[in-house]
């Protein structure tokens, strides 16, 4: 039932990362940041308090993914956010699922140490 849980804030850590990849992209596409593109920011400032949630449970899962649970966050990505992969090589979104597990983490381990 743990590792159930681990994925599910797993899960909520890649949400909130992506939200405020697919945030800065969408206030910085035309060149100018106004203030109107602050509410580009909203969807991902909701994300971020389940994605501390339990925040020990999440860098032990990070670092413990199995196969399964690797297609099943590759997977939920894909299925959530409109990435801009090459859909012919796995690779790309595989590795762009490992860059935001990796910025996020390092973000949690940052906000840890601000307690």
């Amino acid at each position: 039932m743990a590792e159930e849980r681990g994925i599910e804030q797993t899960k909520e850590l890649l949400d909130f990362i992506f939200s405020l990849v697919e945030a800065i992209k969408k206030s910085t596409a035309d060149g100018d940041f106004s203030w109107t593109d602050g509410l580009n920011f909203i969807e991902p400032l909701k994300k971020i308090a389940p994605a501390l949630d339990d925040i020990e449970s999440v860098i032990p899962e990070v670092m413990d993914l199995d196969a399964d649970e690797w297609n099943e966050l590759i997977d939920f990505v894909q299925s959530k956010f409109d990435l801009d992969i090459d859909p012919d090589d796995d690779s790309d979104i595989e590795s762009k699922v490992e860059e935001a597990l990796n910025a996020g983490v390092e973000l949690l381990r940052l906000t840890q140490s601000f307690k």
